[in-house]
């Protein structure tokens, strides 16, 4: 079941993490709207920021009233709701049909948005950023429970560790971040400026985490929340950047195809660091992380080098 569980949760994140922004961008386009989008990315990952806040709370609630399995109980009802909504009030968007693809009615192989995006350097670092950055962040979702827990066992004499109560506050720093994300793009600072600044700042962060859990003694609480904390603020800038970096550089007919062809080395990372998890431990698995940060730091450099001369003809 957890197998089975696993599967469907893959084709709900590839289409979660595709097919809306796709709509919203075509639709943008199709509306005129294009300019909003770095906007509403913002506002709309604030807004992902303060439901996740309410749902670390609710699961710890269910969790106290039905235990461990309380809050898949209680998900089923969001997802049913979300089902709902998008059934009702999406309307159906259709890209522009792909030129010389293979599919003779118009749609987009994964030749087709292969060839695409190798044929764009500006395309392939967005998708080196997207893979290595997520990458990152999916080694983190999983190292940060052990890692706090035996901090706070460390601070507290074996204290139960809030998991609930850490979640909501890792959620308030995203806000901040997709706060300060709308703050900079307001300021009229360019996003892949503001992009390369993020990732630089989550490298720091997150190498410092790495190296306070390493040993065999506990790291302290305080330095090892700090870290941690930062770089989810870097998290709730990350997801309107890429968003508004993918709006201007992958093209709408292939953006689905393209987005989902990123995830596979996203999750060939993912996968190699817990198969190699014994070896590695907490600290080793947070130096891989700090190390995809790194390289996707170098990328968004690149673009930023690439796109110079746009950003000074604009100006």
């Amino acid at each position: 079941m957890l197998l089975l569980g696993r599967l469907a949760g893959g084709i709900g994140t590839s289409l979660l993490f595709s097919a809306p922004e796709a709509w919203l961008v075509g639709e943008a386009q199709a509306t005129g709207a294009s300019g909003a989008l770095g906007d509403t990315f913002g506002k709309a990952y604030a807004g992902d920021a303060l439901v996740a806040i309410t749902a670390g709370q609710l699961a710890s609630f269910a969790a106290g009233a039905r235990g461990a399995s309380g809050p898949f109980e209680l998900s089923v009802g969001f997802l049913a709701a979300g089902a709902l909504l998008a059934g009702l009030t999406w309307k159906e968007n259709r890209a522009t049909p792909a030129a010389g693809g293979d599919n003779k009615e118009g749609g987009v192989t994964i030749r087709d948005a292969a060839k695409v995006a190798v044929s764009d350097p500006k395309i392939l670092l967005v998708g080196s950023v997207q893979a290595l950055f997520e990458g990152a962040m999916y080694i983190f979702v999983l190292q940060w429970p052990p890692s706090i827990a035996a901090a706070i066992g460390k601070a507290f004499a074996g204290g139960a560790t809030p998991y609930g109560t850490v979640f909501s506050c890792f959620m308030v720093c995203c806000l901040l971040g997709s706060a300060t994300f709308g703050a900079v793009a307001k300021a009229g600072v360019r996003t892949e400026v503001s992009t390369l600044g993020m990732l630089g700042f989550a490298t720091l962060a997150m190498g410092a985490a790495a190296t306070g859990t390493g040993g065999a003694v506990a790291a302290a609480l305080a330095p090892l929340a700090a870290a941690f904390f930062c770089f989810e603020a870097c998290v709730g800038m990350y997801f309107p950047s890429i968003g508004t970096l993918r709006s201007r550089y992958v093209p709408d007919s292939h953006r689905s195809v393209i987005m989902n062809l990123f995830g596979i080395p996203l999750n060939l990372l993912v996968i190699s660091v817990f198969l190699s998890i014994k070896r590695l431990g907490v600290s080793g698995a947070l130096r891989v992380a700090t190390g995809a940060l790194g390289l996707a730091t170098t990328a968004a450099a690149a673009l930023v080098y690439l796109t110079r001369d746009a950003a000074a003809t604009s100006e």
